[in-house]
């Protein structure tokens, strides 16, 4: 049975976010400040300050889209891909890994020791639903990557585990399982006969 789910993270901003944008804000302010001052007042060139400072907002929004990141967890049968997506412009793979060389997965807390020769940051920043996935791989050893999987990603993911390490989280597995939606059950159909006898009764 194939396997495919796409899910999409957004990295919440932090303290280094925040001071790098207002950063950004300050200096294009300033830019525009001295476009007017020199070339507009000085030089009395208002249209050649005001395009110029048309092209130094547009950086700075450019700039500033730069600083939104969001992660994306592709499912394909075996495969599970990371991506990281900047200013909803820009894709870069992280990550491909073969779902069948699967060590092992779990909850993860930050400071948590990490068995691995390669470590793939792709979470949400938030420290919540955190999770662990261990990997083995040809080029680059056992690769640890830790993302926030939902439970559609899970479930996938697993799916795709070796039997051994599958059947090790069988009961996640099991407990992941979309539940699938029952049919509306027909209404009996109307005895005609009872009918017709409530009716001569009547």
């Amino acid at each position: 049975m194939d396997r495919f789910s796409e899910q999409l993270t957004p990295k919440v901003s932090t303290g280094k976010d925040m001071f790098l944008r207002g950063c950004l804000i300050a200096a294009a302010m300033a830019i525009i400040g001295a476009l007017v001052y020199f070339l507009g007042l000085f030089f009395g060139m208002w249209l050649v300050a005001v395009c110029l400072s048309g092209t130094v907002i547009w950086g700075l929004v450019w700039l500033l889209q730069g600083t939104f990141v969001e992660y994306e967890y592709i499912v394909t049968n075996d495969d599970l891909d990371i991506d990281k997506i900047i200013g909803r412009r820009k894709r870069k793979r992280l990550i491909t890994v073969s779902l069948a060389g699967a060590k092992q997965i779990g909850e993860y807390s930050s400071g948590d020791e990490i068995d691995a020769s390669v470590t793939v940051m792709a979470h949400d920043q938030t420290g919540v639903d955190m999770y662990c996935f261990v990997c083995g791989t040809k080029d680059y050893g056992d690769v640890a990557i830790i993302f926030n999987p939902d439970k559609r990603t899970l479930y996938n993911m697993i799916g795709g585990f070796s039997p051994a390490v599958k059947n090790k989280y069988s009961e996640l597995y099991a407990k992941l399982k979309p539940a699938v939606p029952q049919e509306d059950e027909e209404e009996p159909a109307e005895d005609e006969s009872a009918s017709e006898t409530t009716a001569m009764e009547e």
